[in-house]
């Protein structure tokens, strides 16, 4: 993972940023660079290439960062009720970005559309534009999470006896979320498993139940921005219970 203003600095980024926005928008945009595959039980890898707009330890009805519009729980992204504290990670995608999903761990992947909370859709640009122009993240511009396309991902595995989720959330513009599979397929680690079209975000939330698993973030909280790569940086510890050992 690189810091926000190395990440920014690398020539080939450079070279993006200073493409038409037509060019960016379609081929750019669309690349699938490929990434070898190197498996490893004791992480959690990115599902998504992006920035970290949080990662932390959050009571499920407590808000994970404070947005106008609206509560912003684990149970409102999840259209559920968890009970348990959960460990979350969000990560925005730029249009810089490749918008290739991949799984942190083997699993089985169900997945369904969720319920808009609000009606209108809204435009991720500005807090991208504050990544990007301004090397700064504002909380406040996410007020799409209540409004635009999102699905939730359900991955289920079976060495760890538990379950972890992906929430994915759209650009209003285009609004587009597919998945390559059928639901409750299984995926290897790091195998591409879904596409979000432009501007986007990937939450990874792990619900820690007491006495089982545990998880520990490996982003460092140094007050930095981070940037993930999708299926290559590893971003939590596990630590395995005796049962799953």
């Amino acid at each position: 993972m690189d810091k926000l203003k190395y990440f920014l600095r690398q020539k080939e980024v450079r070279e993006q940023l200073n493409k038409p926005t037509k060019e960016l928008l379609t081929m750019d945009f669309n690349r699938d660079p490929f990434r070898a595959i190197y498996y490893n039980k004791d992480v959690m890898l990115s599902p998504a290439d992006g920035f970290v707009l949080y990662n932390k330890v959050v009571d499920p009805d407590k808000e994970i960062i404070n947005v106008k519009g609206g509560e912003y729980t684990v149970n409102t992204l999840l259209r559920e009720e968890i009970k348990e504290q959960c460990l979350v990670v969000g990560i925005f995608m730029t249009c810089i970005d490749p918008h290739i999903n991949r799984v942190p761990t083997n699993g089985f992947v169900s997945f369904e559309k969720l319920p808009c909370l609000k009606v209108q859709n809204l435009s991720m640009r500005p807090i991208e534009s504050a990544i990007l122009e301004q090397m700064k993240i504002n909380h406040d511009d996410m007020k799409y999470a209540f409004y635009n396309e999102a699905f939730k991902n359900k991955v289920l595995v079976p060495f760890l006896d538990q379950c972890y989720y992906l929430v994915q959330i759209a650009d209003f513009e285009v609004d587009v979320i597919a998945h390559f599979g059928s639901p409750n397929d299984y995926y290897t680690q790091a195998q591409r498993f879904s596409v979000i079209k432009f501007g986007s975000q990937c939450d990874l939330i792990i619900p820690l139940h007491p006495g089982k698993c545990k998880f520990e973030s490996l982003i460092p909280e140094d007050g930095s921005i981070w940037h993930l790569k999708a299926g290559i940086d590893p971003i939590v510890k596990i630590t395995r219970g005796k049962d799953n050992v």
